[in-house]
């Protein structure tokens, strides 16, 4: 996992790492030709571009960056957002050696300055925004105003040079005009607004690069918050010997399903078995047994008494026991509300001491009362969605989403469960308060179902021995990556539940032979 910084956080480790011996023009530079680098390898077509400069080390990174694209042979109209003459220290320098090859600046200040912009807007294939970093604290006013409205009004592929600006590093929060950005190349370690929405939209694709900071000096600074990667799925997928059985692989139950809400049954079982788990068995309503056998035949299913559809609190005692022979549990997907079937999960829960995956109607069965599953004997995973965590810990979805790092946190905390809280970059979260932030995902997962799937996934893996925390974020990471590989084909929208699970396999052989993973 790759720590996740904030603006202070990310000076200390830039000052940790001049103090022992790193100039920092060596900084600037490592972080202009990784820039440089990116934006060859994502645009090799680009022969004009417009470089933006901030007046701080962000505009010093432009301006080591618009030298070295020169260099290569791109094309580069240089502009300052202020007078060239108010650079000091590395900018300074490196302002200098742009001059030295014939690039000259235009300063936005001065008379037409935004007019000369425009024009080469138009005549750009792209734009390098290094305006402003990690040092904004305050809305874009004035002429940086003007600038970003400028470079987004052009239609440009935009690449940004560690923030888009117009973002704060502390958060998700955008309180102004921000650059979108197609890619953004953050220095050293993701920063909070890389991650959190709604700035994290406005960042475009994610690469995390290397300028010369050691890892231990980033992951002193962080703030127990990380970046999955792809190395956390795949540590998690071993090579199956060719002698291996079905119950090599675990034995995962799951308890799902009701009158008019099979399907959700019928999804987290699929998404388990695709995920890898050798035996899958759905507890069902009794009537629900045919329907679930015709729709999935790999998954075995067990019939439980029912009331009016769903599942009677009488048949609490018989699930218990059969439980006892399985290695985890995925409880809760299309169960309903019913009062019976809230007391067959208040007595489930507290007795197995099973490893659960509880989502969706185990989640709302305990609203106000995320203190039940830390009286739990075994093992938990809760993967709510933000309505759902509002109901667990008595709040509303907006405060939920206003701060999800402290949502997330307070409810792991609470309940003593690991916490997948789901929405765009899903947050995993430890009791201990420790967050993951998952990278992968896409708009094709709001679709009705696609929770189901990642309830099976999560749970397969931890039926093949995996600790909750693990599951949680492998789980997660697959579950995204699976959808990502879709929309090349599907685009944003359109994407039915049962197509994430039935790519999870494809994204499991690109993660061993290792095609897929992070930039």
């Amino acid at each position: 996992m790759i720590p996740i910084l904030d603006a202070r956080r990310m000076r200390t480790a830039d000052a940790a790492t001049i103090r022992r011996g790193t100039p920092p023009d060596a900084l600037m530079e490592n972080a202009a030709a990784a820039l440089c680098r990116i934006l060859e390898r994502s645009y090799p077509d680009w022969a004009r571009v417009v470089v933006a400069c901030g007046p701080g080390n962000n505009g010093g990174d432009g301006l080591a960056a618009a030298r070295m694209l020169e260099q290569s042979g791109i094309g580069v109209r240089l502009f300052t957002l202020s007078d060239p003459a108010a650079y000091r220290g590395d900018a300074a320098a490196n302002l200098a050696r742009a001059l030295s090859f014939g690039l000259v600046p235009v300063c936005l200040d001065s008379r037409g300055g935004f007019d000369v912009l425009r024009r080469a807007l138009a005549e750009a294939d792209g734009v390098v925004d290094a305006l402003f970093g990690t040092g904004l604290g305050r809305p874009l006013e004035g002429g940086a105003r003007r600038a970003v409205e400028a470079i987004n009004r052009s239609g440009r592929p935009i690449v940004s040079a560690d923030i888009p600006s117009g973002l704060f590093a502390e958060g998700g929060a955008v309180a102004g005009p921000a650059v979108r950005a197609a890619v953004t190349v953050a220095f050293g370690a993701p920063k909070l607004c890389h991650v959190l929405p709604p700035a994290s939209g406005f960042c475009g694709r994610l690469v995390v690069v290397d300028i010369g900071i050691a890892r231990a000096t980033l992951e002193h600074g962080a703030r127990r918050v990380w970046l999955a990667e792809a190395s956390d799925a795949r540590s998690l997928l071993p090579a199956r010997p060719l002698e291996s059985h079905k119950a090599d692989f675990g034995r995962l139950a799951i308890v799902a399903g009701s009158r008019g809400k099979a399907g959700a049954a019928v999804l987290a079982a699929r998404g388990a078995l695709r995920a890898g788990a050798g035996l899958v068995t759905v507890f069902c309503a009794e009537s629900l047994e045919g329907l679930l056998v015709a729709a999935l035949p790999e998954a075995m299913t067990s019939g439980l008494p029912e009331s009016n559809g769903a599942l009677a609190a009488r048949g609490a005692r018989a699930l218990l026991d059969a439980l006892a022979g399985f290695d985890a549990a995925v409880i809760g997907p299309g169960l309903g509300s019913s009062a019976e079937t809230i007391l067959l999960l208040e007595t489930v829960l507290a007795g197995a001491r099973v490893p659960v995956v509880a989502d969706a109607d185990a989640l709302s069965a305990f609203s106000g009362r995320p203190g039940f599953f830390a009286g739990r004997r075994g093992p938990t995973v809760l993967t709510p969605h933000p309505g759902e965590a509002a109901r667990l810990l008595g709040t509303t979805s907006a405060k939920v989403q206003s701060d999800r790092l402290a949502a997330v946190r307070s409810l792991a905390r609470k309940s003593g469960a690991v916490v997948v809280l789901k929405g765009a970059h899903s947050l995993v979260a430890e009791p201990s308060g420790g967050i993951a932030v998952n990278p992968t995902g896409s708009p094709l997962l709001a679709t009705a179902g696609s929770g189901d799937v990642l309830a099976g996934i999560i749970g397969a893996l931890l039926a093949g021995g995996s600790g909750p925390r693990e599951a949680a974020v492998a789980g997660t990471w697959l579950h995204g990556a699976a959808a990502d590989s879709l929309a090349p084909f599907l685009g944003d929208a359109g994407l039915l539940a049962h197509e994430v699970a039935d790519a999870v396999p494809r994204v499991r052989a690109a993660l061993r032979s290792g095609l897929a993973g992070n930039d």
